[in-house]
């Protein structure tokens, strides 16, 4: 996912100076409907996240997660101090725990709906090869900058992320947040404020993202957007984005979060972002903080647009909250798709239920076996509808989903108060 300003359409003139988005993951949205008319209505894999959240999720538990910061600079403005990083860290454990100042922003509507991710964020104390470290990398490079090339079939962006190409080779990705600051360049299509990749294998982005490999995963950060105490924040001439809320948003996309309009760039009202308790939602507010905004009328519980929600595109003292949903989603995501960050903090689902669940093979193709003591196994689709439902008198298993579609699903062990999650695959 892009920050950026403003935004081109490959498909359409250019938009006036006015127009501001965050993320230039729209473009490749963009992109990809211009050369295969159609994509636009596939991208969405609507996912009913509730359930799976609570199958792994210990929500007594406050996750830590080791972060690395790799500050890529080539002049002294660039080369932001470590009270910067400091000061961004803050900004994010407090967005991520709901202690945010301006939480008691949030509108009376969406109170019950707030919610606090228990996922903290500390800087790492011990480098890949066992060395101490503050954390804070600071590299010089002979690059004036990186520049995300639209109409290239690679993300030039990425090229922070490598010794070779001027920019710092990623630290293991599985064990640490890896975030590289360096200026990002404005190509002509408008200033690039952050990038982050989804997990590979979130359910938001099915058939869309499906893989990132390891070497890039971590988010990148315009040298401006970081913290509120930024001596360079001025440098890119944009003055609703030096509250340090960008890292808030691409960390939510890095753990899974999609735009809360669905990146339907189209009709937004008819696609959505895979999270229930987000109303849905035109588009993008673009750094409007108009209360009043209602974009998509819901037959039932209308709602007015969330544009509080840090995955909105506003300004940054504009946002204040993730929703609970949104958080089921994040620790799912941190738990089934990103342990490797949270390996000696997760306390499994058998250890707390004392139940036993297996389930083989998956991905599964025409038959899944289950082994567990429930009386009754019910199949359930993304969309938390049960498609199977067979009795058992305990062991294994053998459920037959040779005639489901392609995609994830989950087992409810109705005697045990357990969920799990398999996947169809051909």
């Amino acid at each position: 996912m892009i920050r950026f300003l403003p935004l081109v359409f490959l498909v359409v003139p250019f938009l006036s100076i006015g127009q501001i988005e965050h993320c230039g993951f729209d473009l490749y949205l963009q992109r990809q409907e211009a050369q295969n008319p159609g994509f636009k209505d596939q991208f969405l894999s609507f996912w009913n996240h509730a359930q799976p959240s609570t199958s792994g999720s210990n929500r007594n538990t406050v996750y830590e997660i080791p972060v690395v910061f790799h500050m890529v600079y080539n002049t002294e403005d660039q080369n932001l101090s470590d009270e910067v990083f400091l000061s961004q860290l803050a900004i994010l454990n407090a967005d991520f725990r709901r202690t945010n100042a301006n939480a008691v922003n949030t509108r009376e509507i969406f109170l019950p709906l707030a919610a606090d991710a228990e996922i903290e964020f500390v800087l790492a104390t011990v480098d890949p090869q066992g060395n101490p470290t503050t954390g804070i990398n600071h590299v010089q490079t002979d690059r004036n900058g990186f520049a995300l090339d639209i109409f290239s079939t690679e993300n030039t962006l990425d090229e922070v992320k490598f010794a070779e190409t001027g920019g710092v080779d990623a630290w293991d990705t599985q064990h640490y947040i890896n975030i590289w600051v360096c200026n990002v360049l404005d190509t002509g299509f408008g200033q690039l404020f952050g990038l982050a990749y989804p997990p590979t294998g979130a359910p938001t982005f099915a058939g869309l993202i499906d893989t990132v490999e390891d070497d890039v995963a971590g988010i990148i950060l315009h040298y401006t957007v970081l913290g509120d105490n930024n001596p360079s924040a001025d440098d890119d001439g944009i003055v609703f984005n030096n509250s340090g809320r960008t890292l808030t948003h691409e960390m939510g996309h890095y753990l899974g979060l999609r735009h809360i309009w669905g990146d339907g760039f189209f009709n937004g009202c008819a696609a959505d972002d895979g999270i229930s308790d987000t109303p849905n939602q035109d588009q993008a507010t673009s750094y409007n903080c108009n209360f009043a905004i209602n974009t998509c009328t819901d037959t039932t519980n209308d709602m007015p647009d969330m544009i509080e929600n840090y995955m909105d595109y506003n300004e940054d003292d504009c946002y204040n909250m993730f929703t609970a949903e949104q958080v089921a989603m994040m620790r799912f995501c941190l738990e089934e798709l990103r342990t490797e960050l949270i390996a000696d903090q997760i306390v499994g689902v058998e250890e707390q239920a004392n139940v036993t669940l297996s389930v083989f093979p998956n991905p599964a193709n025409d038959m899944v076996s289950v082994v567990c003591k429930a009386q009754m196994v019910e199949v359930l689709d993304a969309g938390g509808r049960v498609v199977k439902r067979q009795a058992h008198n305990g062991g294994k298993l053998s459920i037959n989903v040779a005639e489901l579609p392609v995609g994830f699903y989950f087992l409810s062990l109705t005697s045990e108060s357990k969920i799990g999650k398999f996947t169809i695959q051909r």
